[in-house]
């Protein structure tokens, strides 16, 4: 069951040739985070992991204008690792990285509003609305985190390595 709509045709949506890109993840995710990560009983919901929702986020990420790239991709992915080795250590509480997590949205704000810009709009957007969504150890630990893991590893054929 496909949930995510027509592409237009090249060069006439998103990301054309001196068009300002206009996509949403709301676009091509109808309802994204609504109710949060998880389920009633407190899993994970599926669709957060999943290559049916995850993969065309992420391959349409790849192909915006900018792309994401790699090194943007680990920047923000390696600032959310030492948040949680962090926690997982037990060097510092929830309410100690709380500011960190917060920042992640100023960070891509700021990426985002670079000339050129470094990050598209779906990242961004990711990043933003995740941010928004994280309230708690529980939801940056077991929500988030397994989503944005999610996020790069199907987006490790779909984004651009720098230098080719």
């Amino acid at each position: 069951m496909n949930h995510f709509r027509q592409r237009p045709p090249a060069g006439s949506g998103p990301g054309a040739a001196g068009a300002p890109e206009r996509e949403r993840i709301e676009d091509l995710w109808p309802g994204y985070l609504e109710g949060g990560y998880f389920d009633a009983d407190g899993h994970l919901r599926i669709e957060y992991v999943a290559r049916e929702r995850v993969e065309p986020l992420v391959q349409r990420m790849a192909e915006s204008r900018p792309p994401l790239t790699s090194a943007q991709v680990r920047r923000f992915f390696q600032h959310c690792r030492r948040i949680e080795s962090r926690l997982r250590s037990g060097e510092a509480s929830w309410l100690d990285v709380r500011p960190q997590v917060v920042f992640l949205d100023a960070a891509a704000q700021d990426a985002f509003g670079k000339t050129p810009k470094k990050i598209p709009t779906l990242f961004h957007e990711f990043i933003r609305r995740n941010v928004a969504a994280i309230c708690d150890e529980k939801a940056f630990l077991r929500g988030f985190l397994p989503h944005f893991e999610a996020l790069v590893g199907f987006g490790s054929i779909h984004i651009r390595r720098e230098g080719s």
